[in-house]
């Protein structure tokens, strides 16, 4: 009881003095109240025209974009209200808080707005992403130690992040980004391409012993619905073309790196040279994050419901990305499932094991099995939803584990390579 009666006055002293001070001071508690208030108010203002910018791309009208936020903001407070309900455990074991809470708002926004912004807001997805990768753009390089440089070709503006060590070796590594082929930026994946640098370079090093060079090509490609199938396609084989004629590299030395469907691209770009006789300019290999393999797959929400792109979603673009292929066998053509697997460069094929493309993966991989392929590595990370790495590291728990296999995969064959085939200095 006497330990009690000294902690109620202790506590009782502190709040006099505070209160005396505030007096003494002449400022009032009345006034500090208000000011916290002032500020309070303030700061969540500026946060909800963030969220007003974001609803904005989600919604026909202006005036439709508070309304979107508001929706934004209660998908966050339920996610944290779960997250308390479950005993402050996230929903799998993989999982953190800030990761559950981006994958169910990136669903929420694909199941509520998914068709709005397939059919029409995609072009103004663009942006919102590009201005993240300006953003930490110079910083990531920094940490990384590469320099980046813009690259106008083909009518299109790429980046360059350019190893800051000039060495007699080097590979190249083109990367094409995600978004459904109608969103996004190649500047969403500096994080990515950065980590891809920097985690090749180290393999390499470390366990091979090749001081070698490693340029990042963040590709660019026209997107749909107002450029569909084969023009993203087509523009990221010519820019590979662009990189062989202007860089002074052999093809077995440029490896293809792409995610959802920059990764479809990836590989249907290998099955088109193939088949056009140019296997001599096939890459070394492709490193292929939750490609989507089979655009006659509908449905399947009720197989993926923690997956962030929900069928509606998917089903509309690439409803808008094939929207010129009419003919039932030409669209037949379009996934790359229905192609013959052989005679390819090796692959590594990574997927979640919670994504909407999961079935599809190990399709593909028991096809290339039965066909007798034996250059493709698959890799399930387990409990992931769709394309794990493109989130930043330290939103994504997988993220670098994903990009770190995909980087020893490749980095056994570069090595193979460089040692038979010694890139000379330029």
């Amino acid at each position: 009881m006497s330990g009690s009666l000294v902690a109620l006055s202790t506590y009782c002293g502190l709040v006099g003095v505070l209160l005396a001070y505030f007096n003494v001071m002449h400022i009032g508690l009345t006034v500090v109240i208000a000011t916290a208030a002032i500020v309070s108010v303030l700061g969540y203002a500026a946060v909800f025209a963030g969220f007003c910018f974001m609803g904005r791309t989600l919604v026909r009208s202006p005036l439709e974009a508070p309304i979107a936020a508001i929706k934004l903001q209660l998908n966050i407070c339920c996610s944290i209200a779960t997250f308390i309900r479950r005993g402050l455990k996230p929903r799998f074991p993989q999982w953190t808080l800030t990761f559950e809470i981006t994958c169910n708002m990136m669903r929420y926004m694909f199941e509520e707005f998914g068709e709005v912004i397939a059919f029409e807001n995609a072009a103004l997805l663009r942006e919102p992403f590009a201005m993240h990768g300006r953003l930490i753009l110079k910083s990531n390089c920094r940490q990384h130690k590469t320099v980046p440089e813009k690259l106008e070709a083909n009518g299109l503006e790429h980046m360059w992040l350019r190893d800051a060590d000039k060495k007699q070796q080097r590979v190249v590594v083109i990367h094409f980004h995600g978004g459904g082929f109608a969103m996004s930026h190649p500047l969403q994946d500096v994080e990515l391409a950065n980590q891809t640098h920097t985690m090749l370079t180290q393999i390499l090093m470390d366990k091979y012993q090749l001081d070698v060079s490693v340029d990042v090509l963040l590709a660019n490609y026209r997107k749909s619905p107002e450029n569909p199938y084969p023009t993203p396609d087509d523009d990221c084989l010519t820019i590979y073309q662009h990189v062989l004629k202007h860089e002074n590299i052999s093809p077995k030395l440029v490896l293809f790196s792409g995610d959802s469907a920059g990764a479809k691209m990836s590989l249907f770009n290998c099955m088109r040279m193939r088949d056009a006789n140019n296997s001599e300019q096939l890459p070394l290999a492709c490193l292929l994050y939750s490609p989507s393999v089979d655009f006659e797959e509908k449905g399947g929400d009720e197989k993926t419901p923690f997956c962030i792109m929900p069928a509606k979603f998917v089903d509309s673009v690439h409803e808008t990305y094939l929207a010129k292929v009419t003919d039932p066998e030409e669209r037949l053509k379009a996934s790359p499932i229905n192609h013959d697997l052989r005679h390819l460069p090796p692959m590594f094929v990574q997927y979640g094991t919670l994504e909407r493309f999961y079935g599809q993966g190990k399709r593909i991989i028991a096809k290339a099995k039965e066909q007798g392929v034996t250059n493709w590595e698959v890799d399930f990370l387990e409990n992931m939803p769709h394309d794990a790495v493109m989130l930043p590291t330290d939103v994504s728990p997988a993220a670098k584990e994903g990009i770190r296999h995909g980087c020893e995969f490749a980095a056994k064959l570069a090595a193979e390579m460089l040692s038979a085939e010694p890139e000379p200095e330029c």
